[in-house]
């Protein structure tokens, strides 16, 4: 999870360059022909209705969804692109990457590995794996430590430099901060591997996906899958600030096994997996964890604001409440795609959604939304209002927003306290006044 910070002017001042490759995707003749499926029920057409509005105003060009309660899938579709350029419709068929919803699976593979013996925990992680690139000055790092974000490790993105004298080095006592680590589920997949005696990929396969009926779902993002998968987009300008609604460009391929966030996957296989969390780690044919072991994965262990101000980390998913009740949540954020989880485990409902490109957000407001329609429906009663959409345009302190800002270029932008000019002066035009029709459009 990451937000750039940047100070007003320094925001504004780019947006001068930026606002000038602004190309809309979502223009009104595409929205008319976006591609989603046909509703057969109220809370299908509450869901198409939402979504209809929101991927036009969040600029995500394609969306694949599931919905799911403890006894079965309620509704798994695909909305909009799966590749722009081709207008190639999303289908359930497509593979999204679910990024750091990695995590969770990580931890269950843990979890049953403790059950047969074979890890301790509390035990620290260098016993396991001695040769691990890390300076642990601060305490002893523990499988619990990594699974809860609290190691004091730093959050790199692999564990390997390519100089072998290089060392993460530890910032805090473990167990005191929540801090997000990509590098803590890096080791943790590299312990599984060591503990299992297979690689990520066929441990993974074997001990969660097969027992949950996932043929479809793949634990490592290789080039052998990119026909199946969804194009991930990205911003165009991505050495500018991103303007709202900027023009998108297809995502460079990957391929990754770190289990930070190595897993793709569809809808419909997301929600046998969600289905499994729902009823607490009971699968179709058995179950994945034990009950004490799920108590430990869902455990809220240290409180995780980046997720809610509510929210809480357990063991490789937040634990948090929504209108009452106990849910665990997670976000995934890939080079082109963003993907988010919520499961409501009083309620009985889960959902899940991807959407194939990366633009600083996540569909939180999707998945929490289609819980909320779900748990509705399952107790019978009145299916809740869509939530007010955010209107990236409007800004509670414009006033602080006011003022001439000037490009490297030399081209200004100019902002007013009641009126917005998003036009740009060219470089060498005489300064005109700030109400000046030749440096001026009305904000509609």
């Amino acid at each position: 999870m990451y937000m750039q910070r940047l100070s007003r002017r320094a925001f504004l001042s780019g947006s001068a360059a930026a606002a000038a490759g602004v190309s809309l995707f979502w223009t009104p003749e595409i929205v008319a022909q976006m591609p989603a499926p046909a509703s057969t029920s109220p809370l299908e057409e509450r869901l198409n209705a939402y979504l209809a509005a929101y991927m036009p105003a969040r600029n995500a060009p394609g969306l694949t969804f599931a919905l799911t309660d403890a006894e079965k899938t309620l509704r798994t579709a695909g909305y909009g692109y799966a590749n722009i350029d081709q207008r190639t419709a999303v289908t359930t068929d497509h593979l999204f990457q679910i990024g750091s919803i990695t995590k969770s699976f990580v931890a269950l593979v843990l979890l049953q590995l403790r059950e047969e013996g074979k890890l301790d925990l509390h035990s620290p992680v260098l016993e396991y794996l001695p040769d691990l690139p890390i300076v642990t000055a601060f305490g002893p790092v523990s499988t619990h430590h990594l699974l809860t974000h609290t190691s004091g490790l730093p959050d790199n993105l692999g564990l390997f430099s390519a100089d072998p004298a290089a060392r993460l080095v530890q910032g805090f006592k473990p167990g005191e901060h929540f801090h997000y680590c990509n590098a803590g589920f890096d080791i943790l997949g590299l312990l599984a591997e060591k503990l299992d005696g297979r690689p990520w990929r066929t441990c993974v396969e074997e001990r969660v996906f097969k027992p949950l009926g996932m043929s479809q779902t793949r634990g490592v993002i290789t080039t052998s899958d990119r026909a199946r998968a969804a194009t991930g987009y990205e911003p165009f300008w991505d050495d500018q600030v991103y303007a709202r609604q900027g023009k998108l460009a297809p995502a460079p391929n990957m391929v990754m096994d770190d289990t930070a966030g190595c897993i793709q996957s569809t809808p419909d296989d997301m929600a046998r997996y969600l289905r499994m969390l729902v009823n607490r780690g009971k699968g179709p044919s058995g179950r994945i964890v034990s009950e004490e072991s799920f108590g430990l994965f869902s455990t809220p262990y240290i409180k995780a604001e980046e997720f809610s101000p509510t929210a809480s980390y357990g063991y490789g998913i937040a634990v948090d409440t929504l209108d009452g009740h106990k849910i665990l949540r997670h976000t995934g954020g890939m080079v082109g795609f963003a993907s988010s989880i919520h499961a409501d485990l009083d309620g009985g409902v889960a959902a899940f959604a991807s959407i194939n490109a990366m633009q600083g957000y996540r569909p939180t407001a999707v998945t929490e939304h289609a819980v909320r329609l779900g748990r509705a429906q399952r107790e019978g009663k009145p299916l809740p209002a869509a939530p007010a959409m955010d209107d990236g345009m409007e800004a509670g302190n414009a006033a602080d927003y006011a003022g001439t800002f000037t490009a490297q270029d030399g081209r200004t932008f100019h902002l007013g306290r009641t009126l917005v000019w998003p036009r740009l002066c060219d470089a060498g035009t005489p300064r005109r006044g700030a109400h000046s029709p030749q440096c001026r459009r009305r904000s509609q």
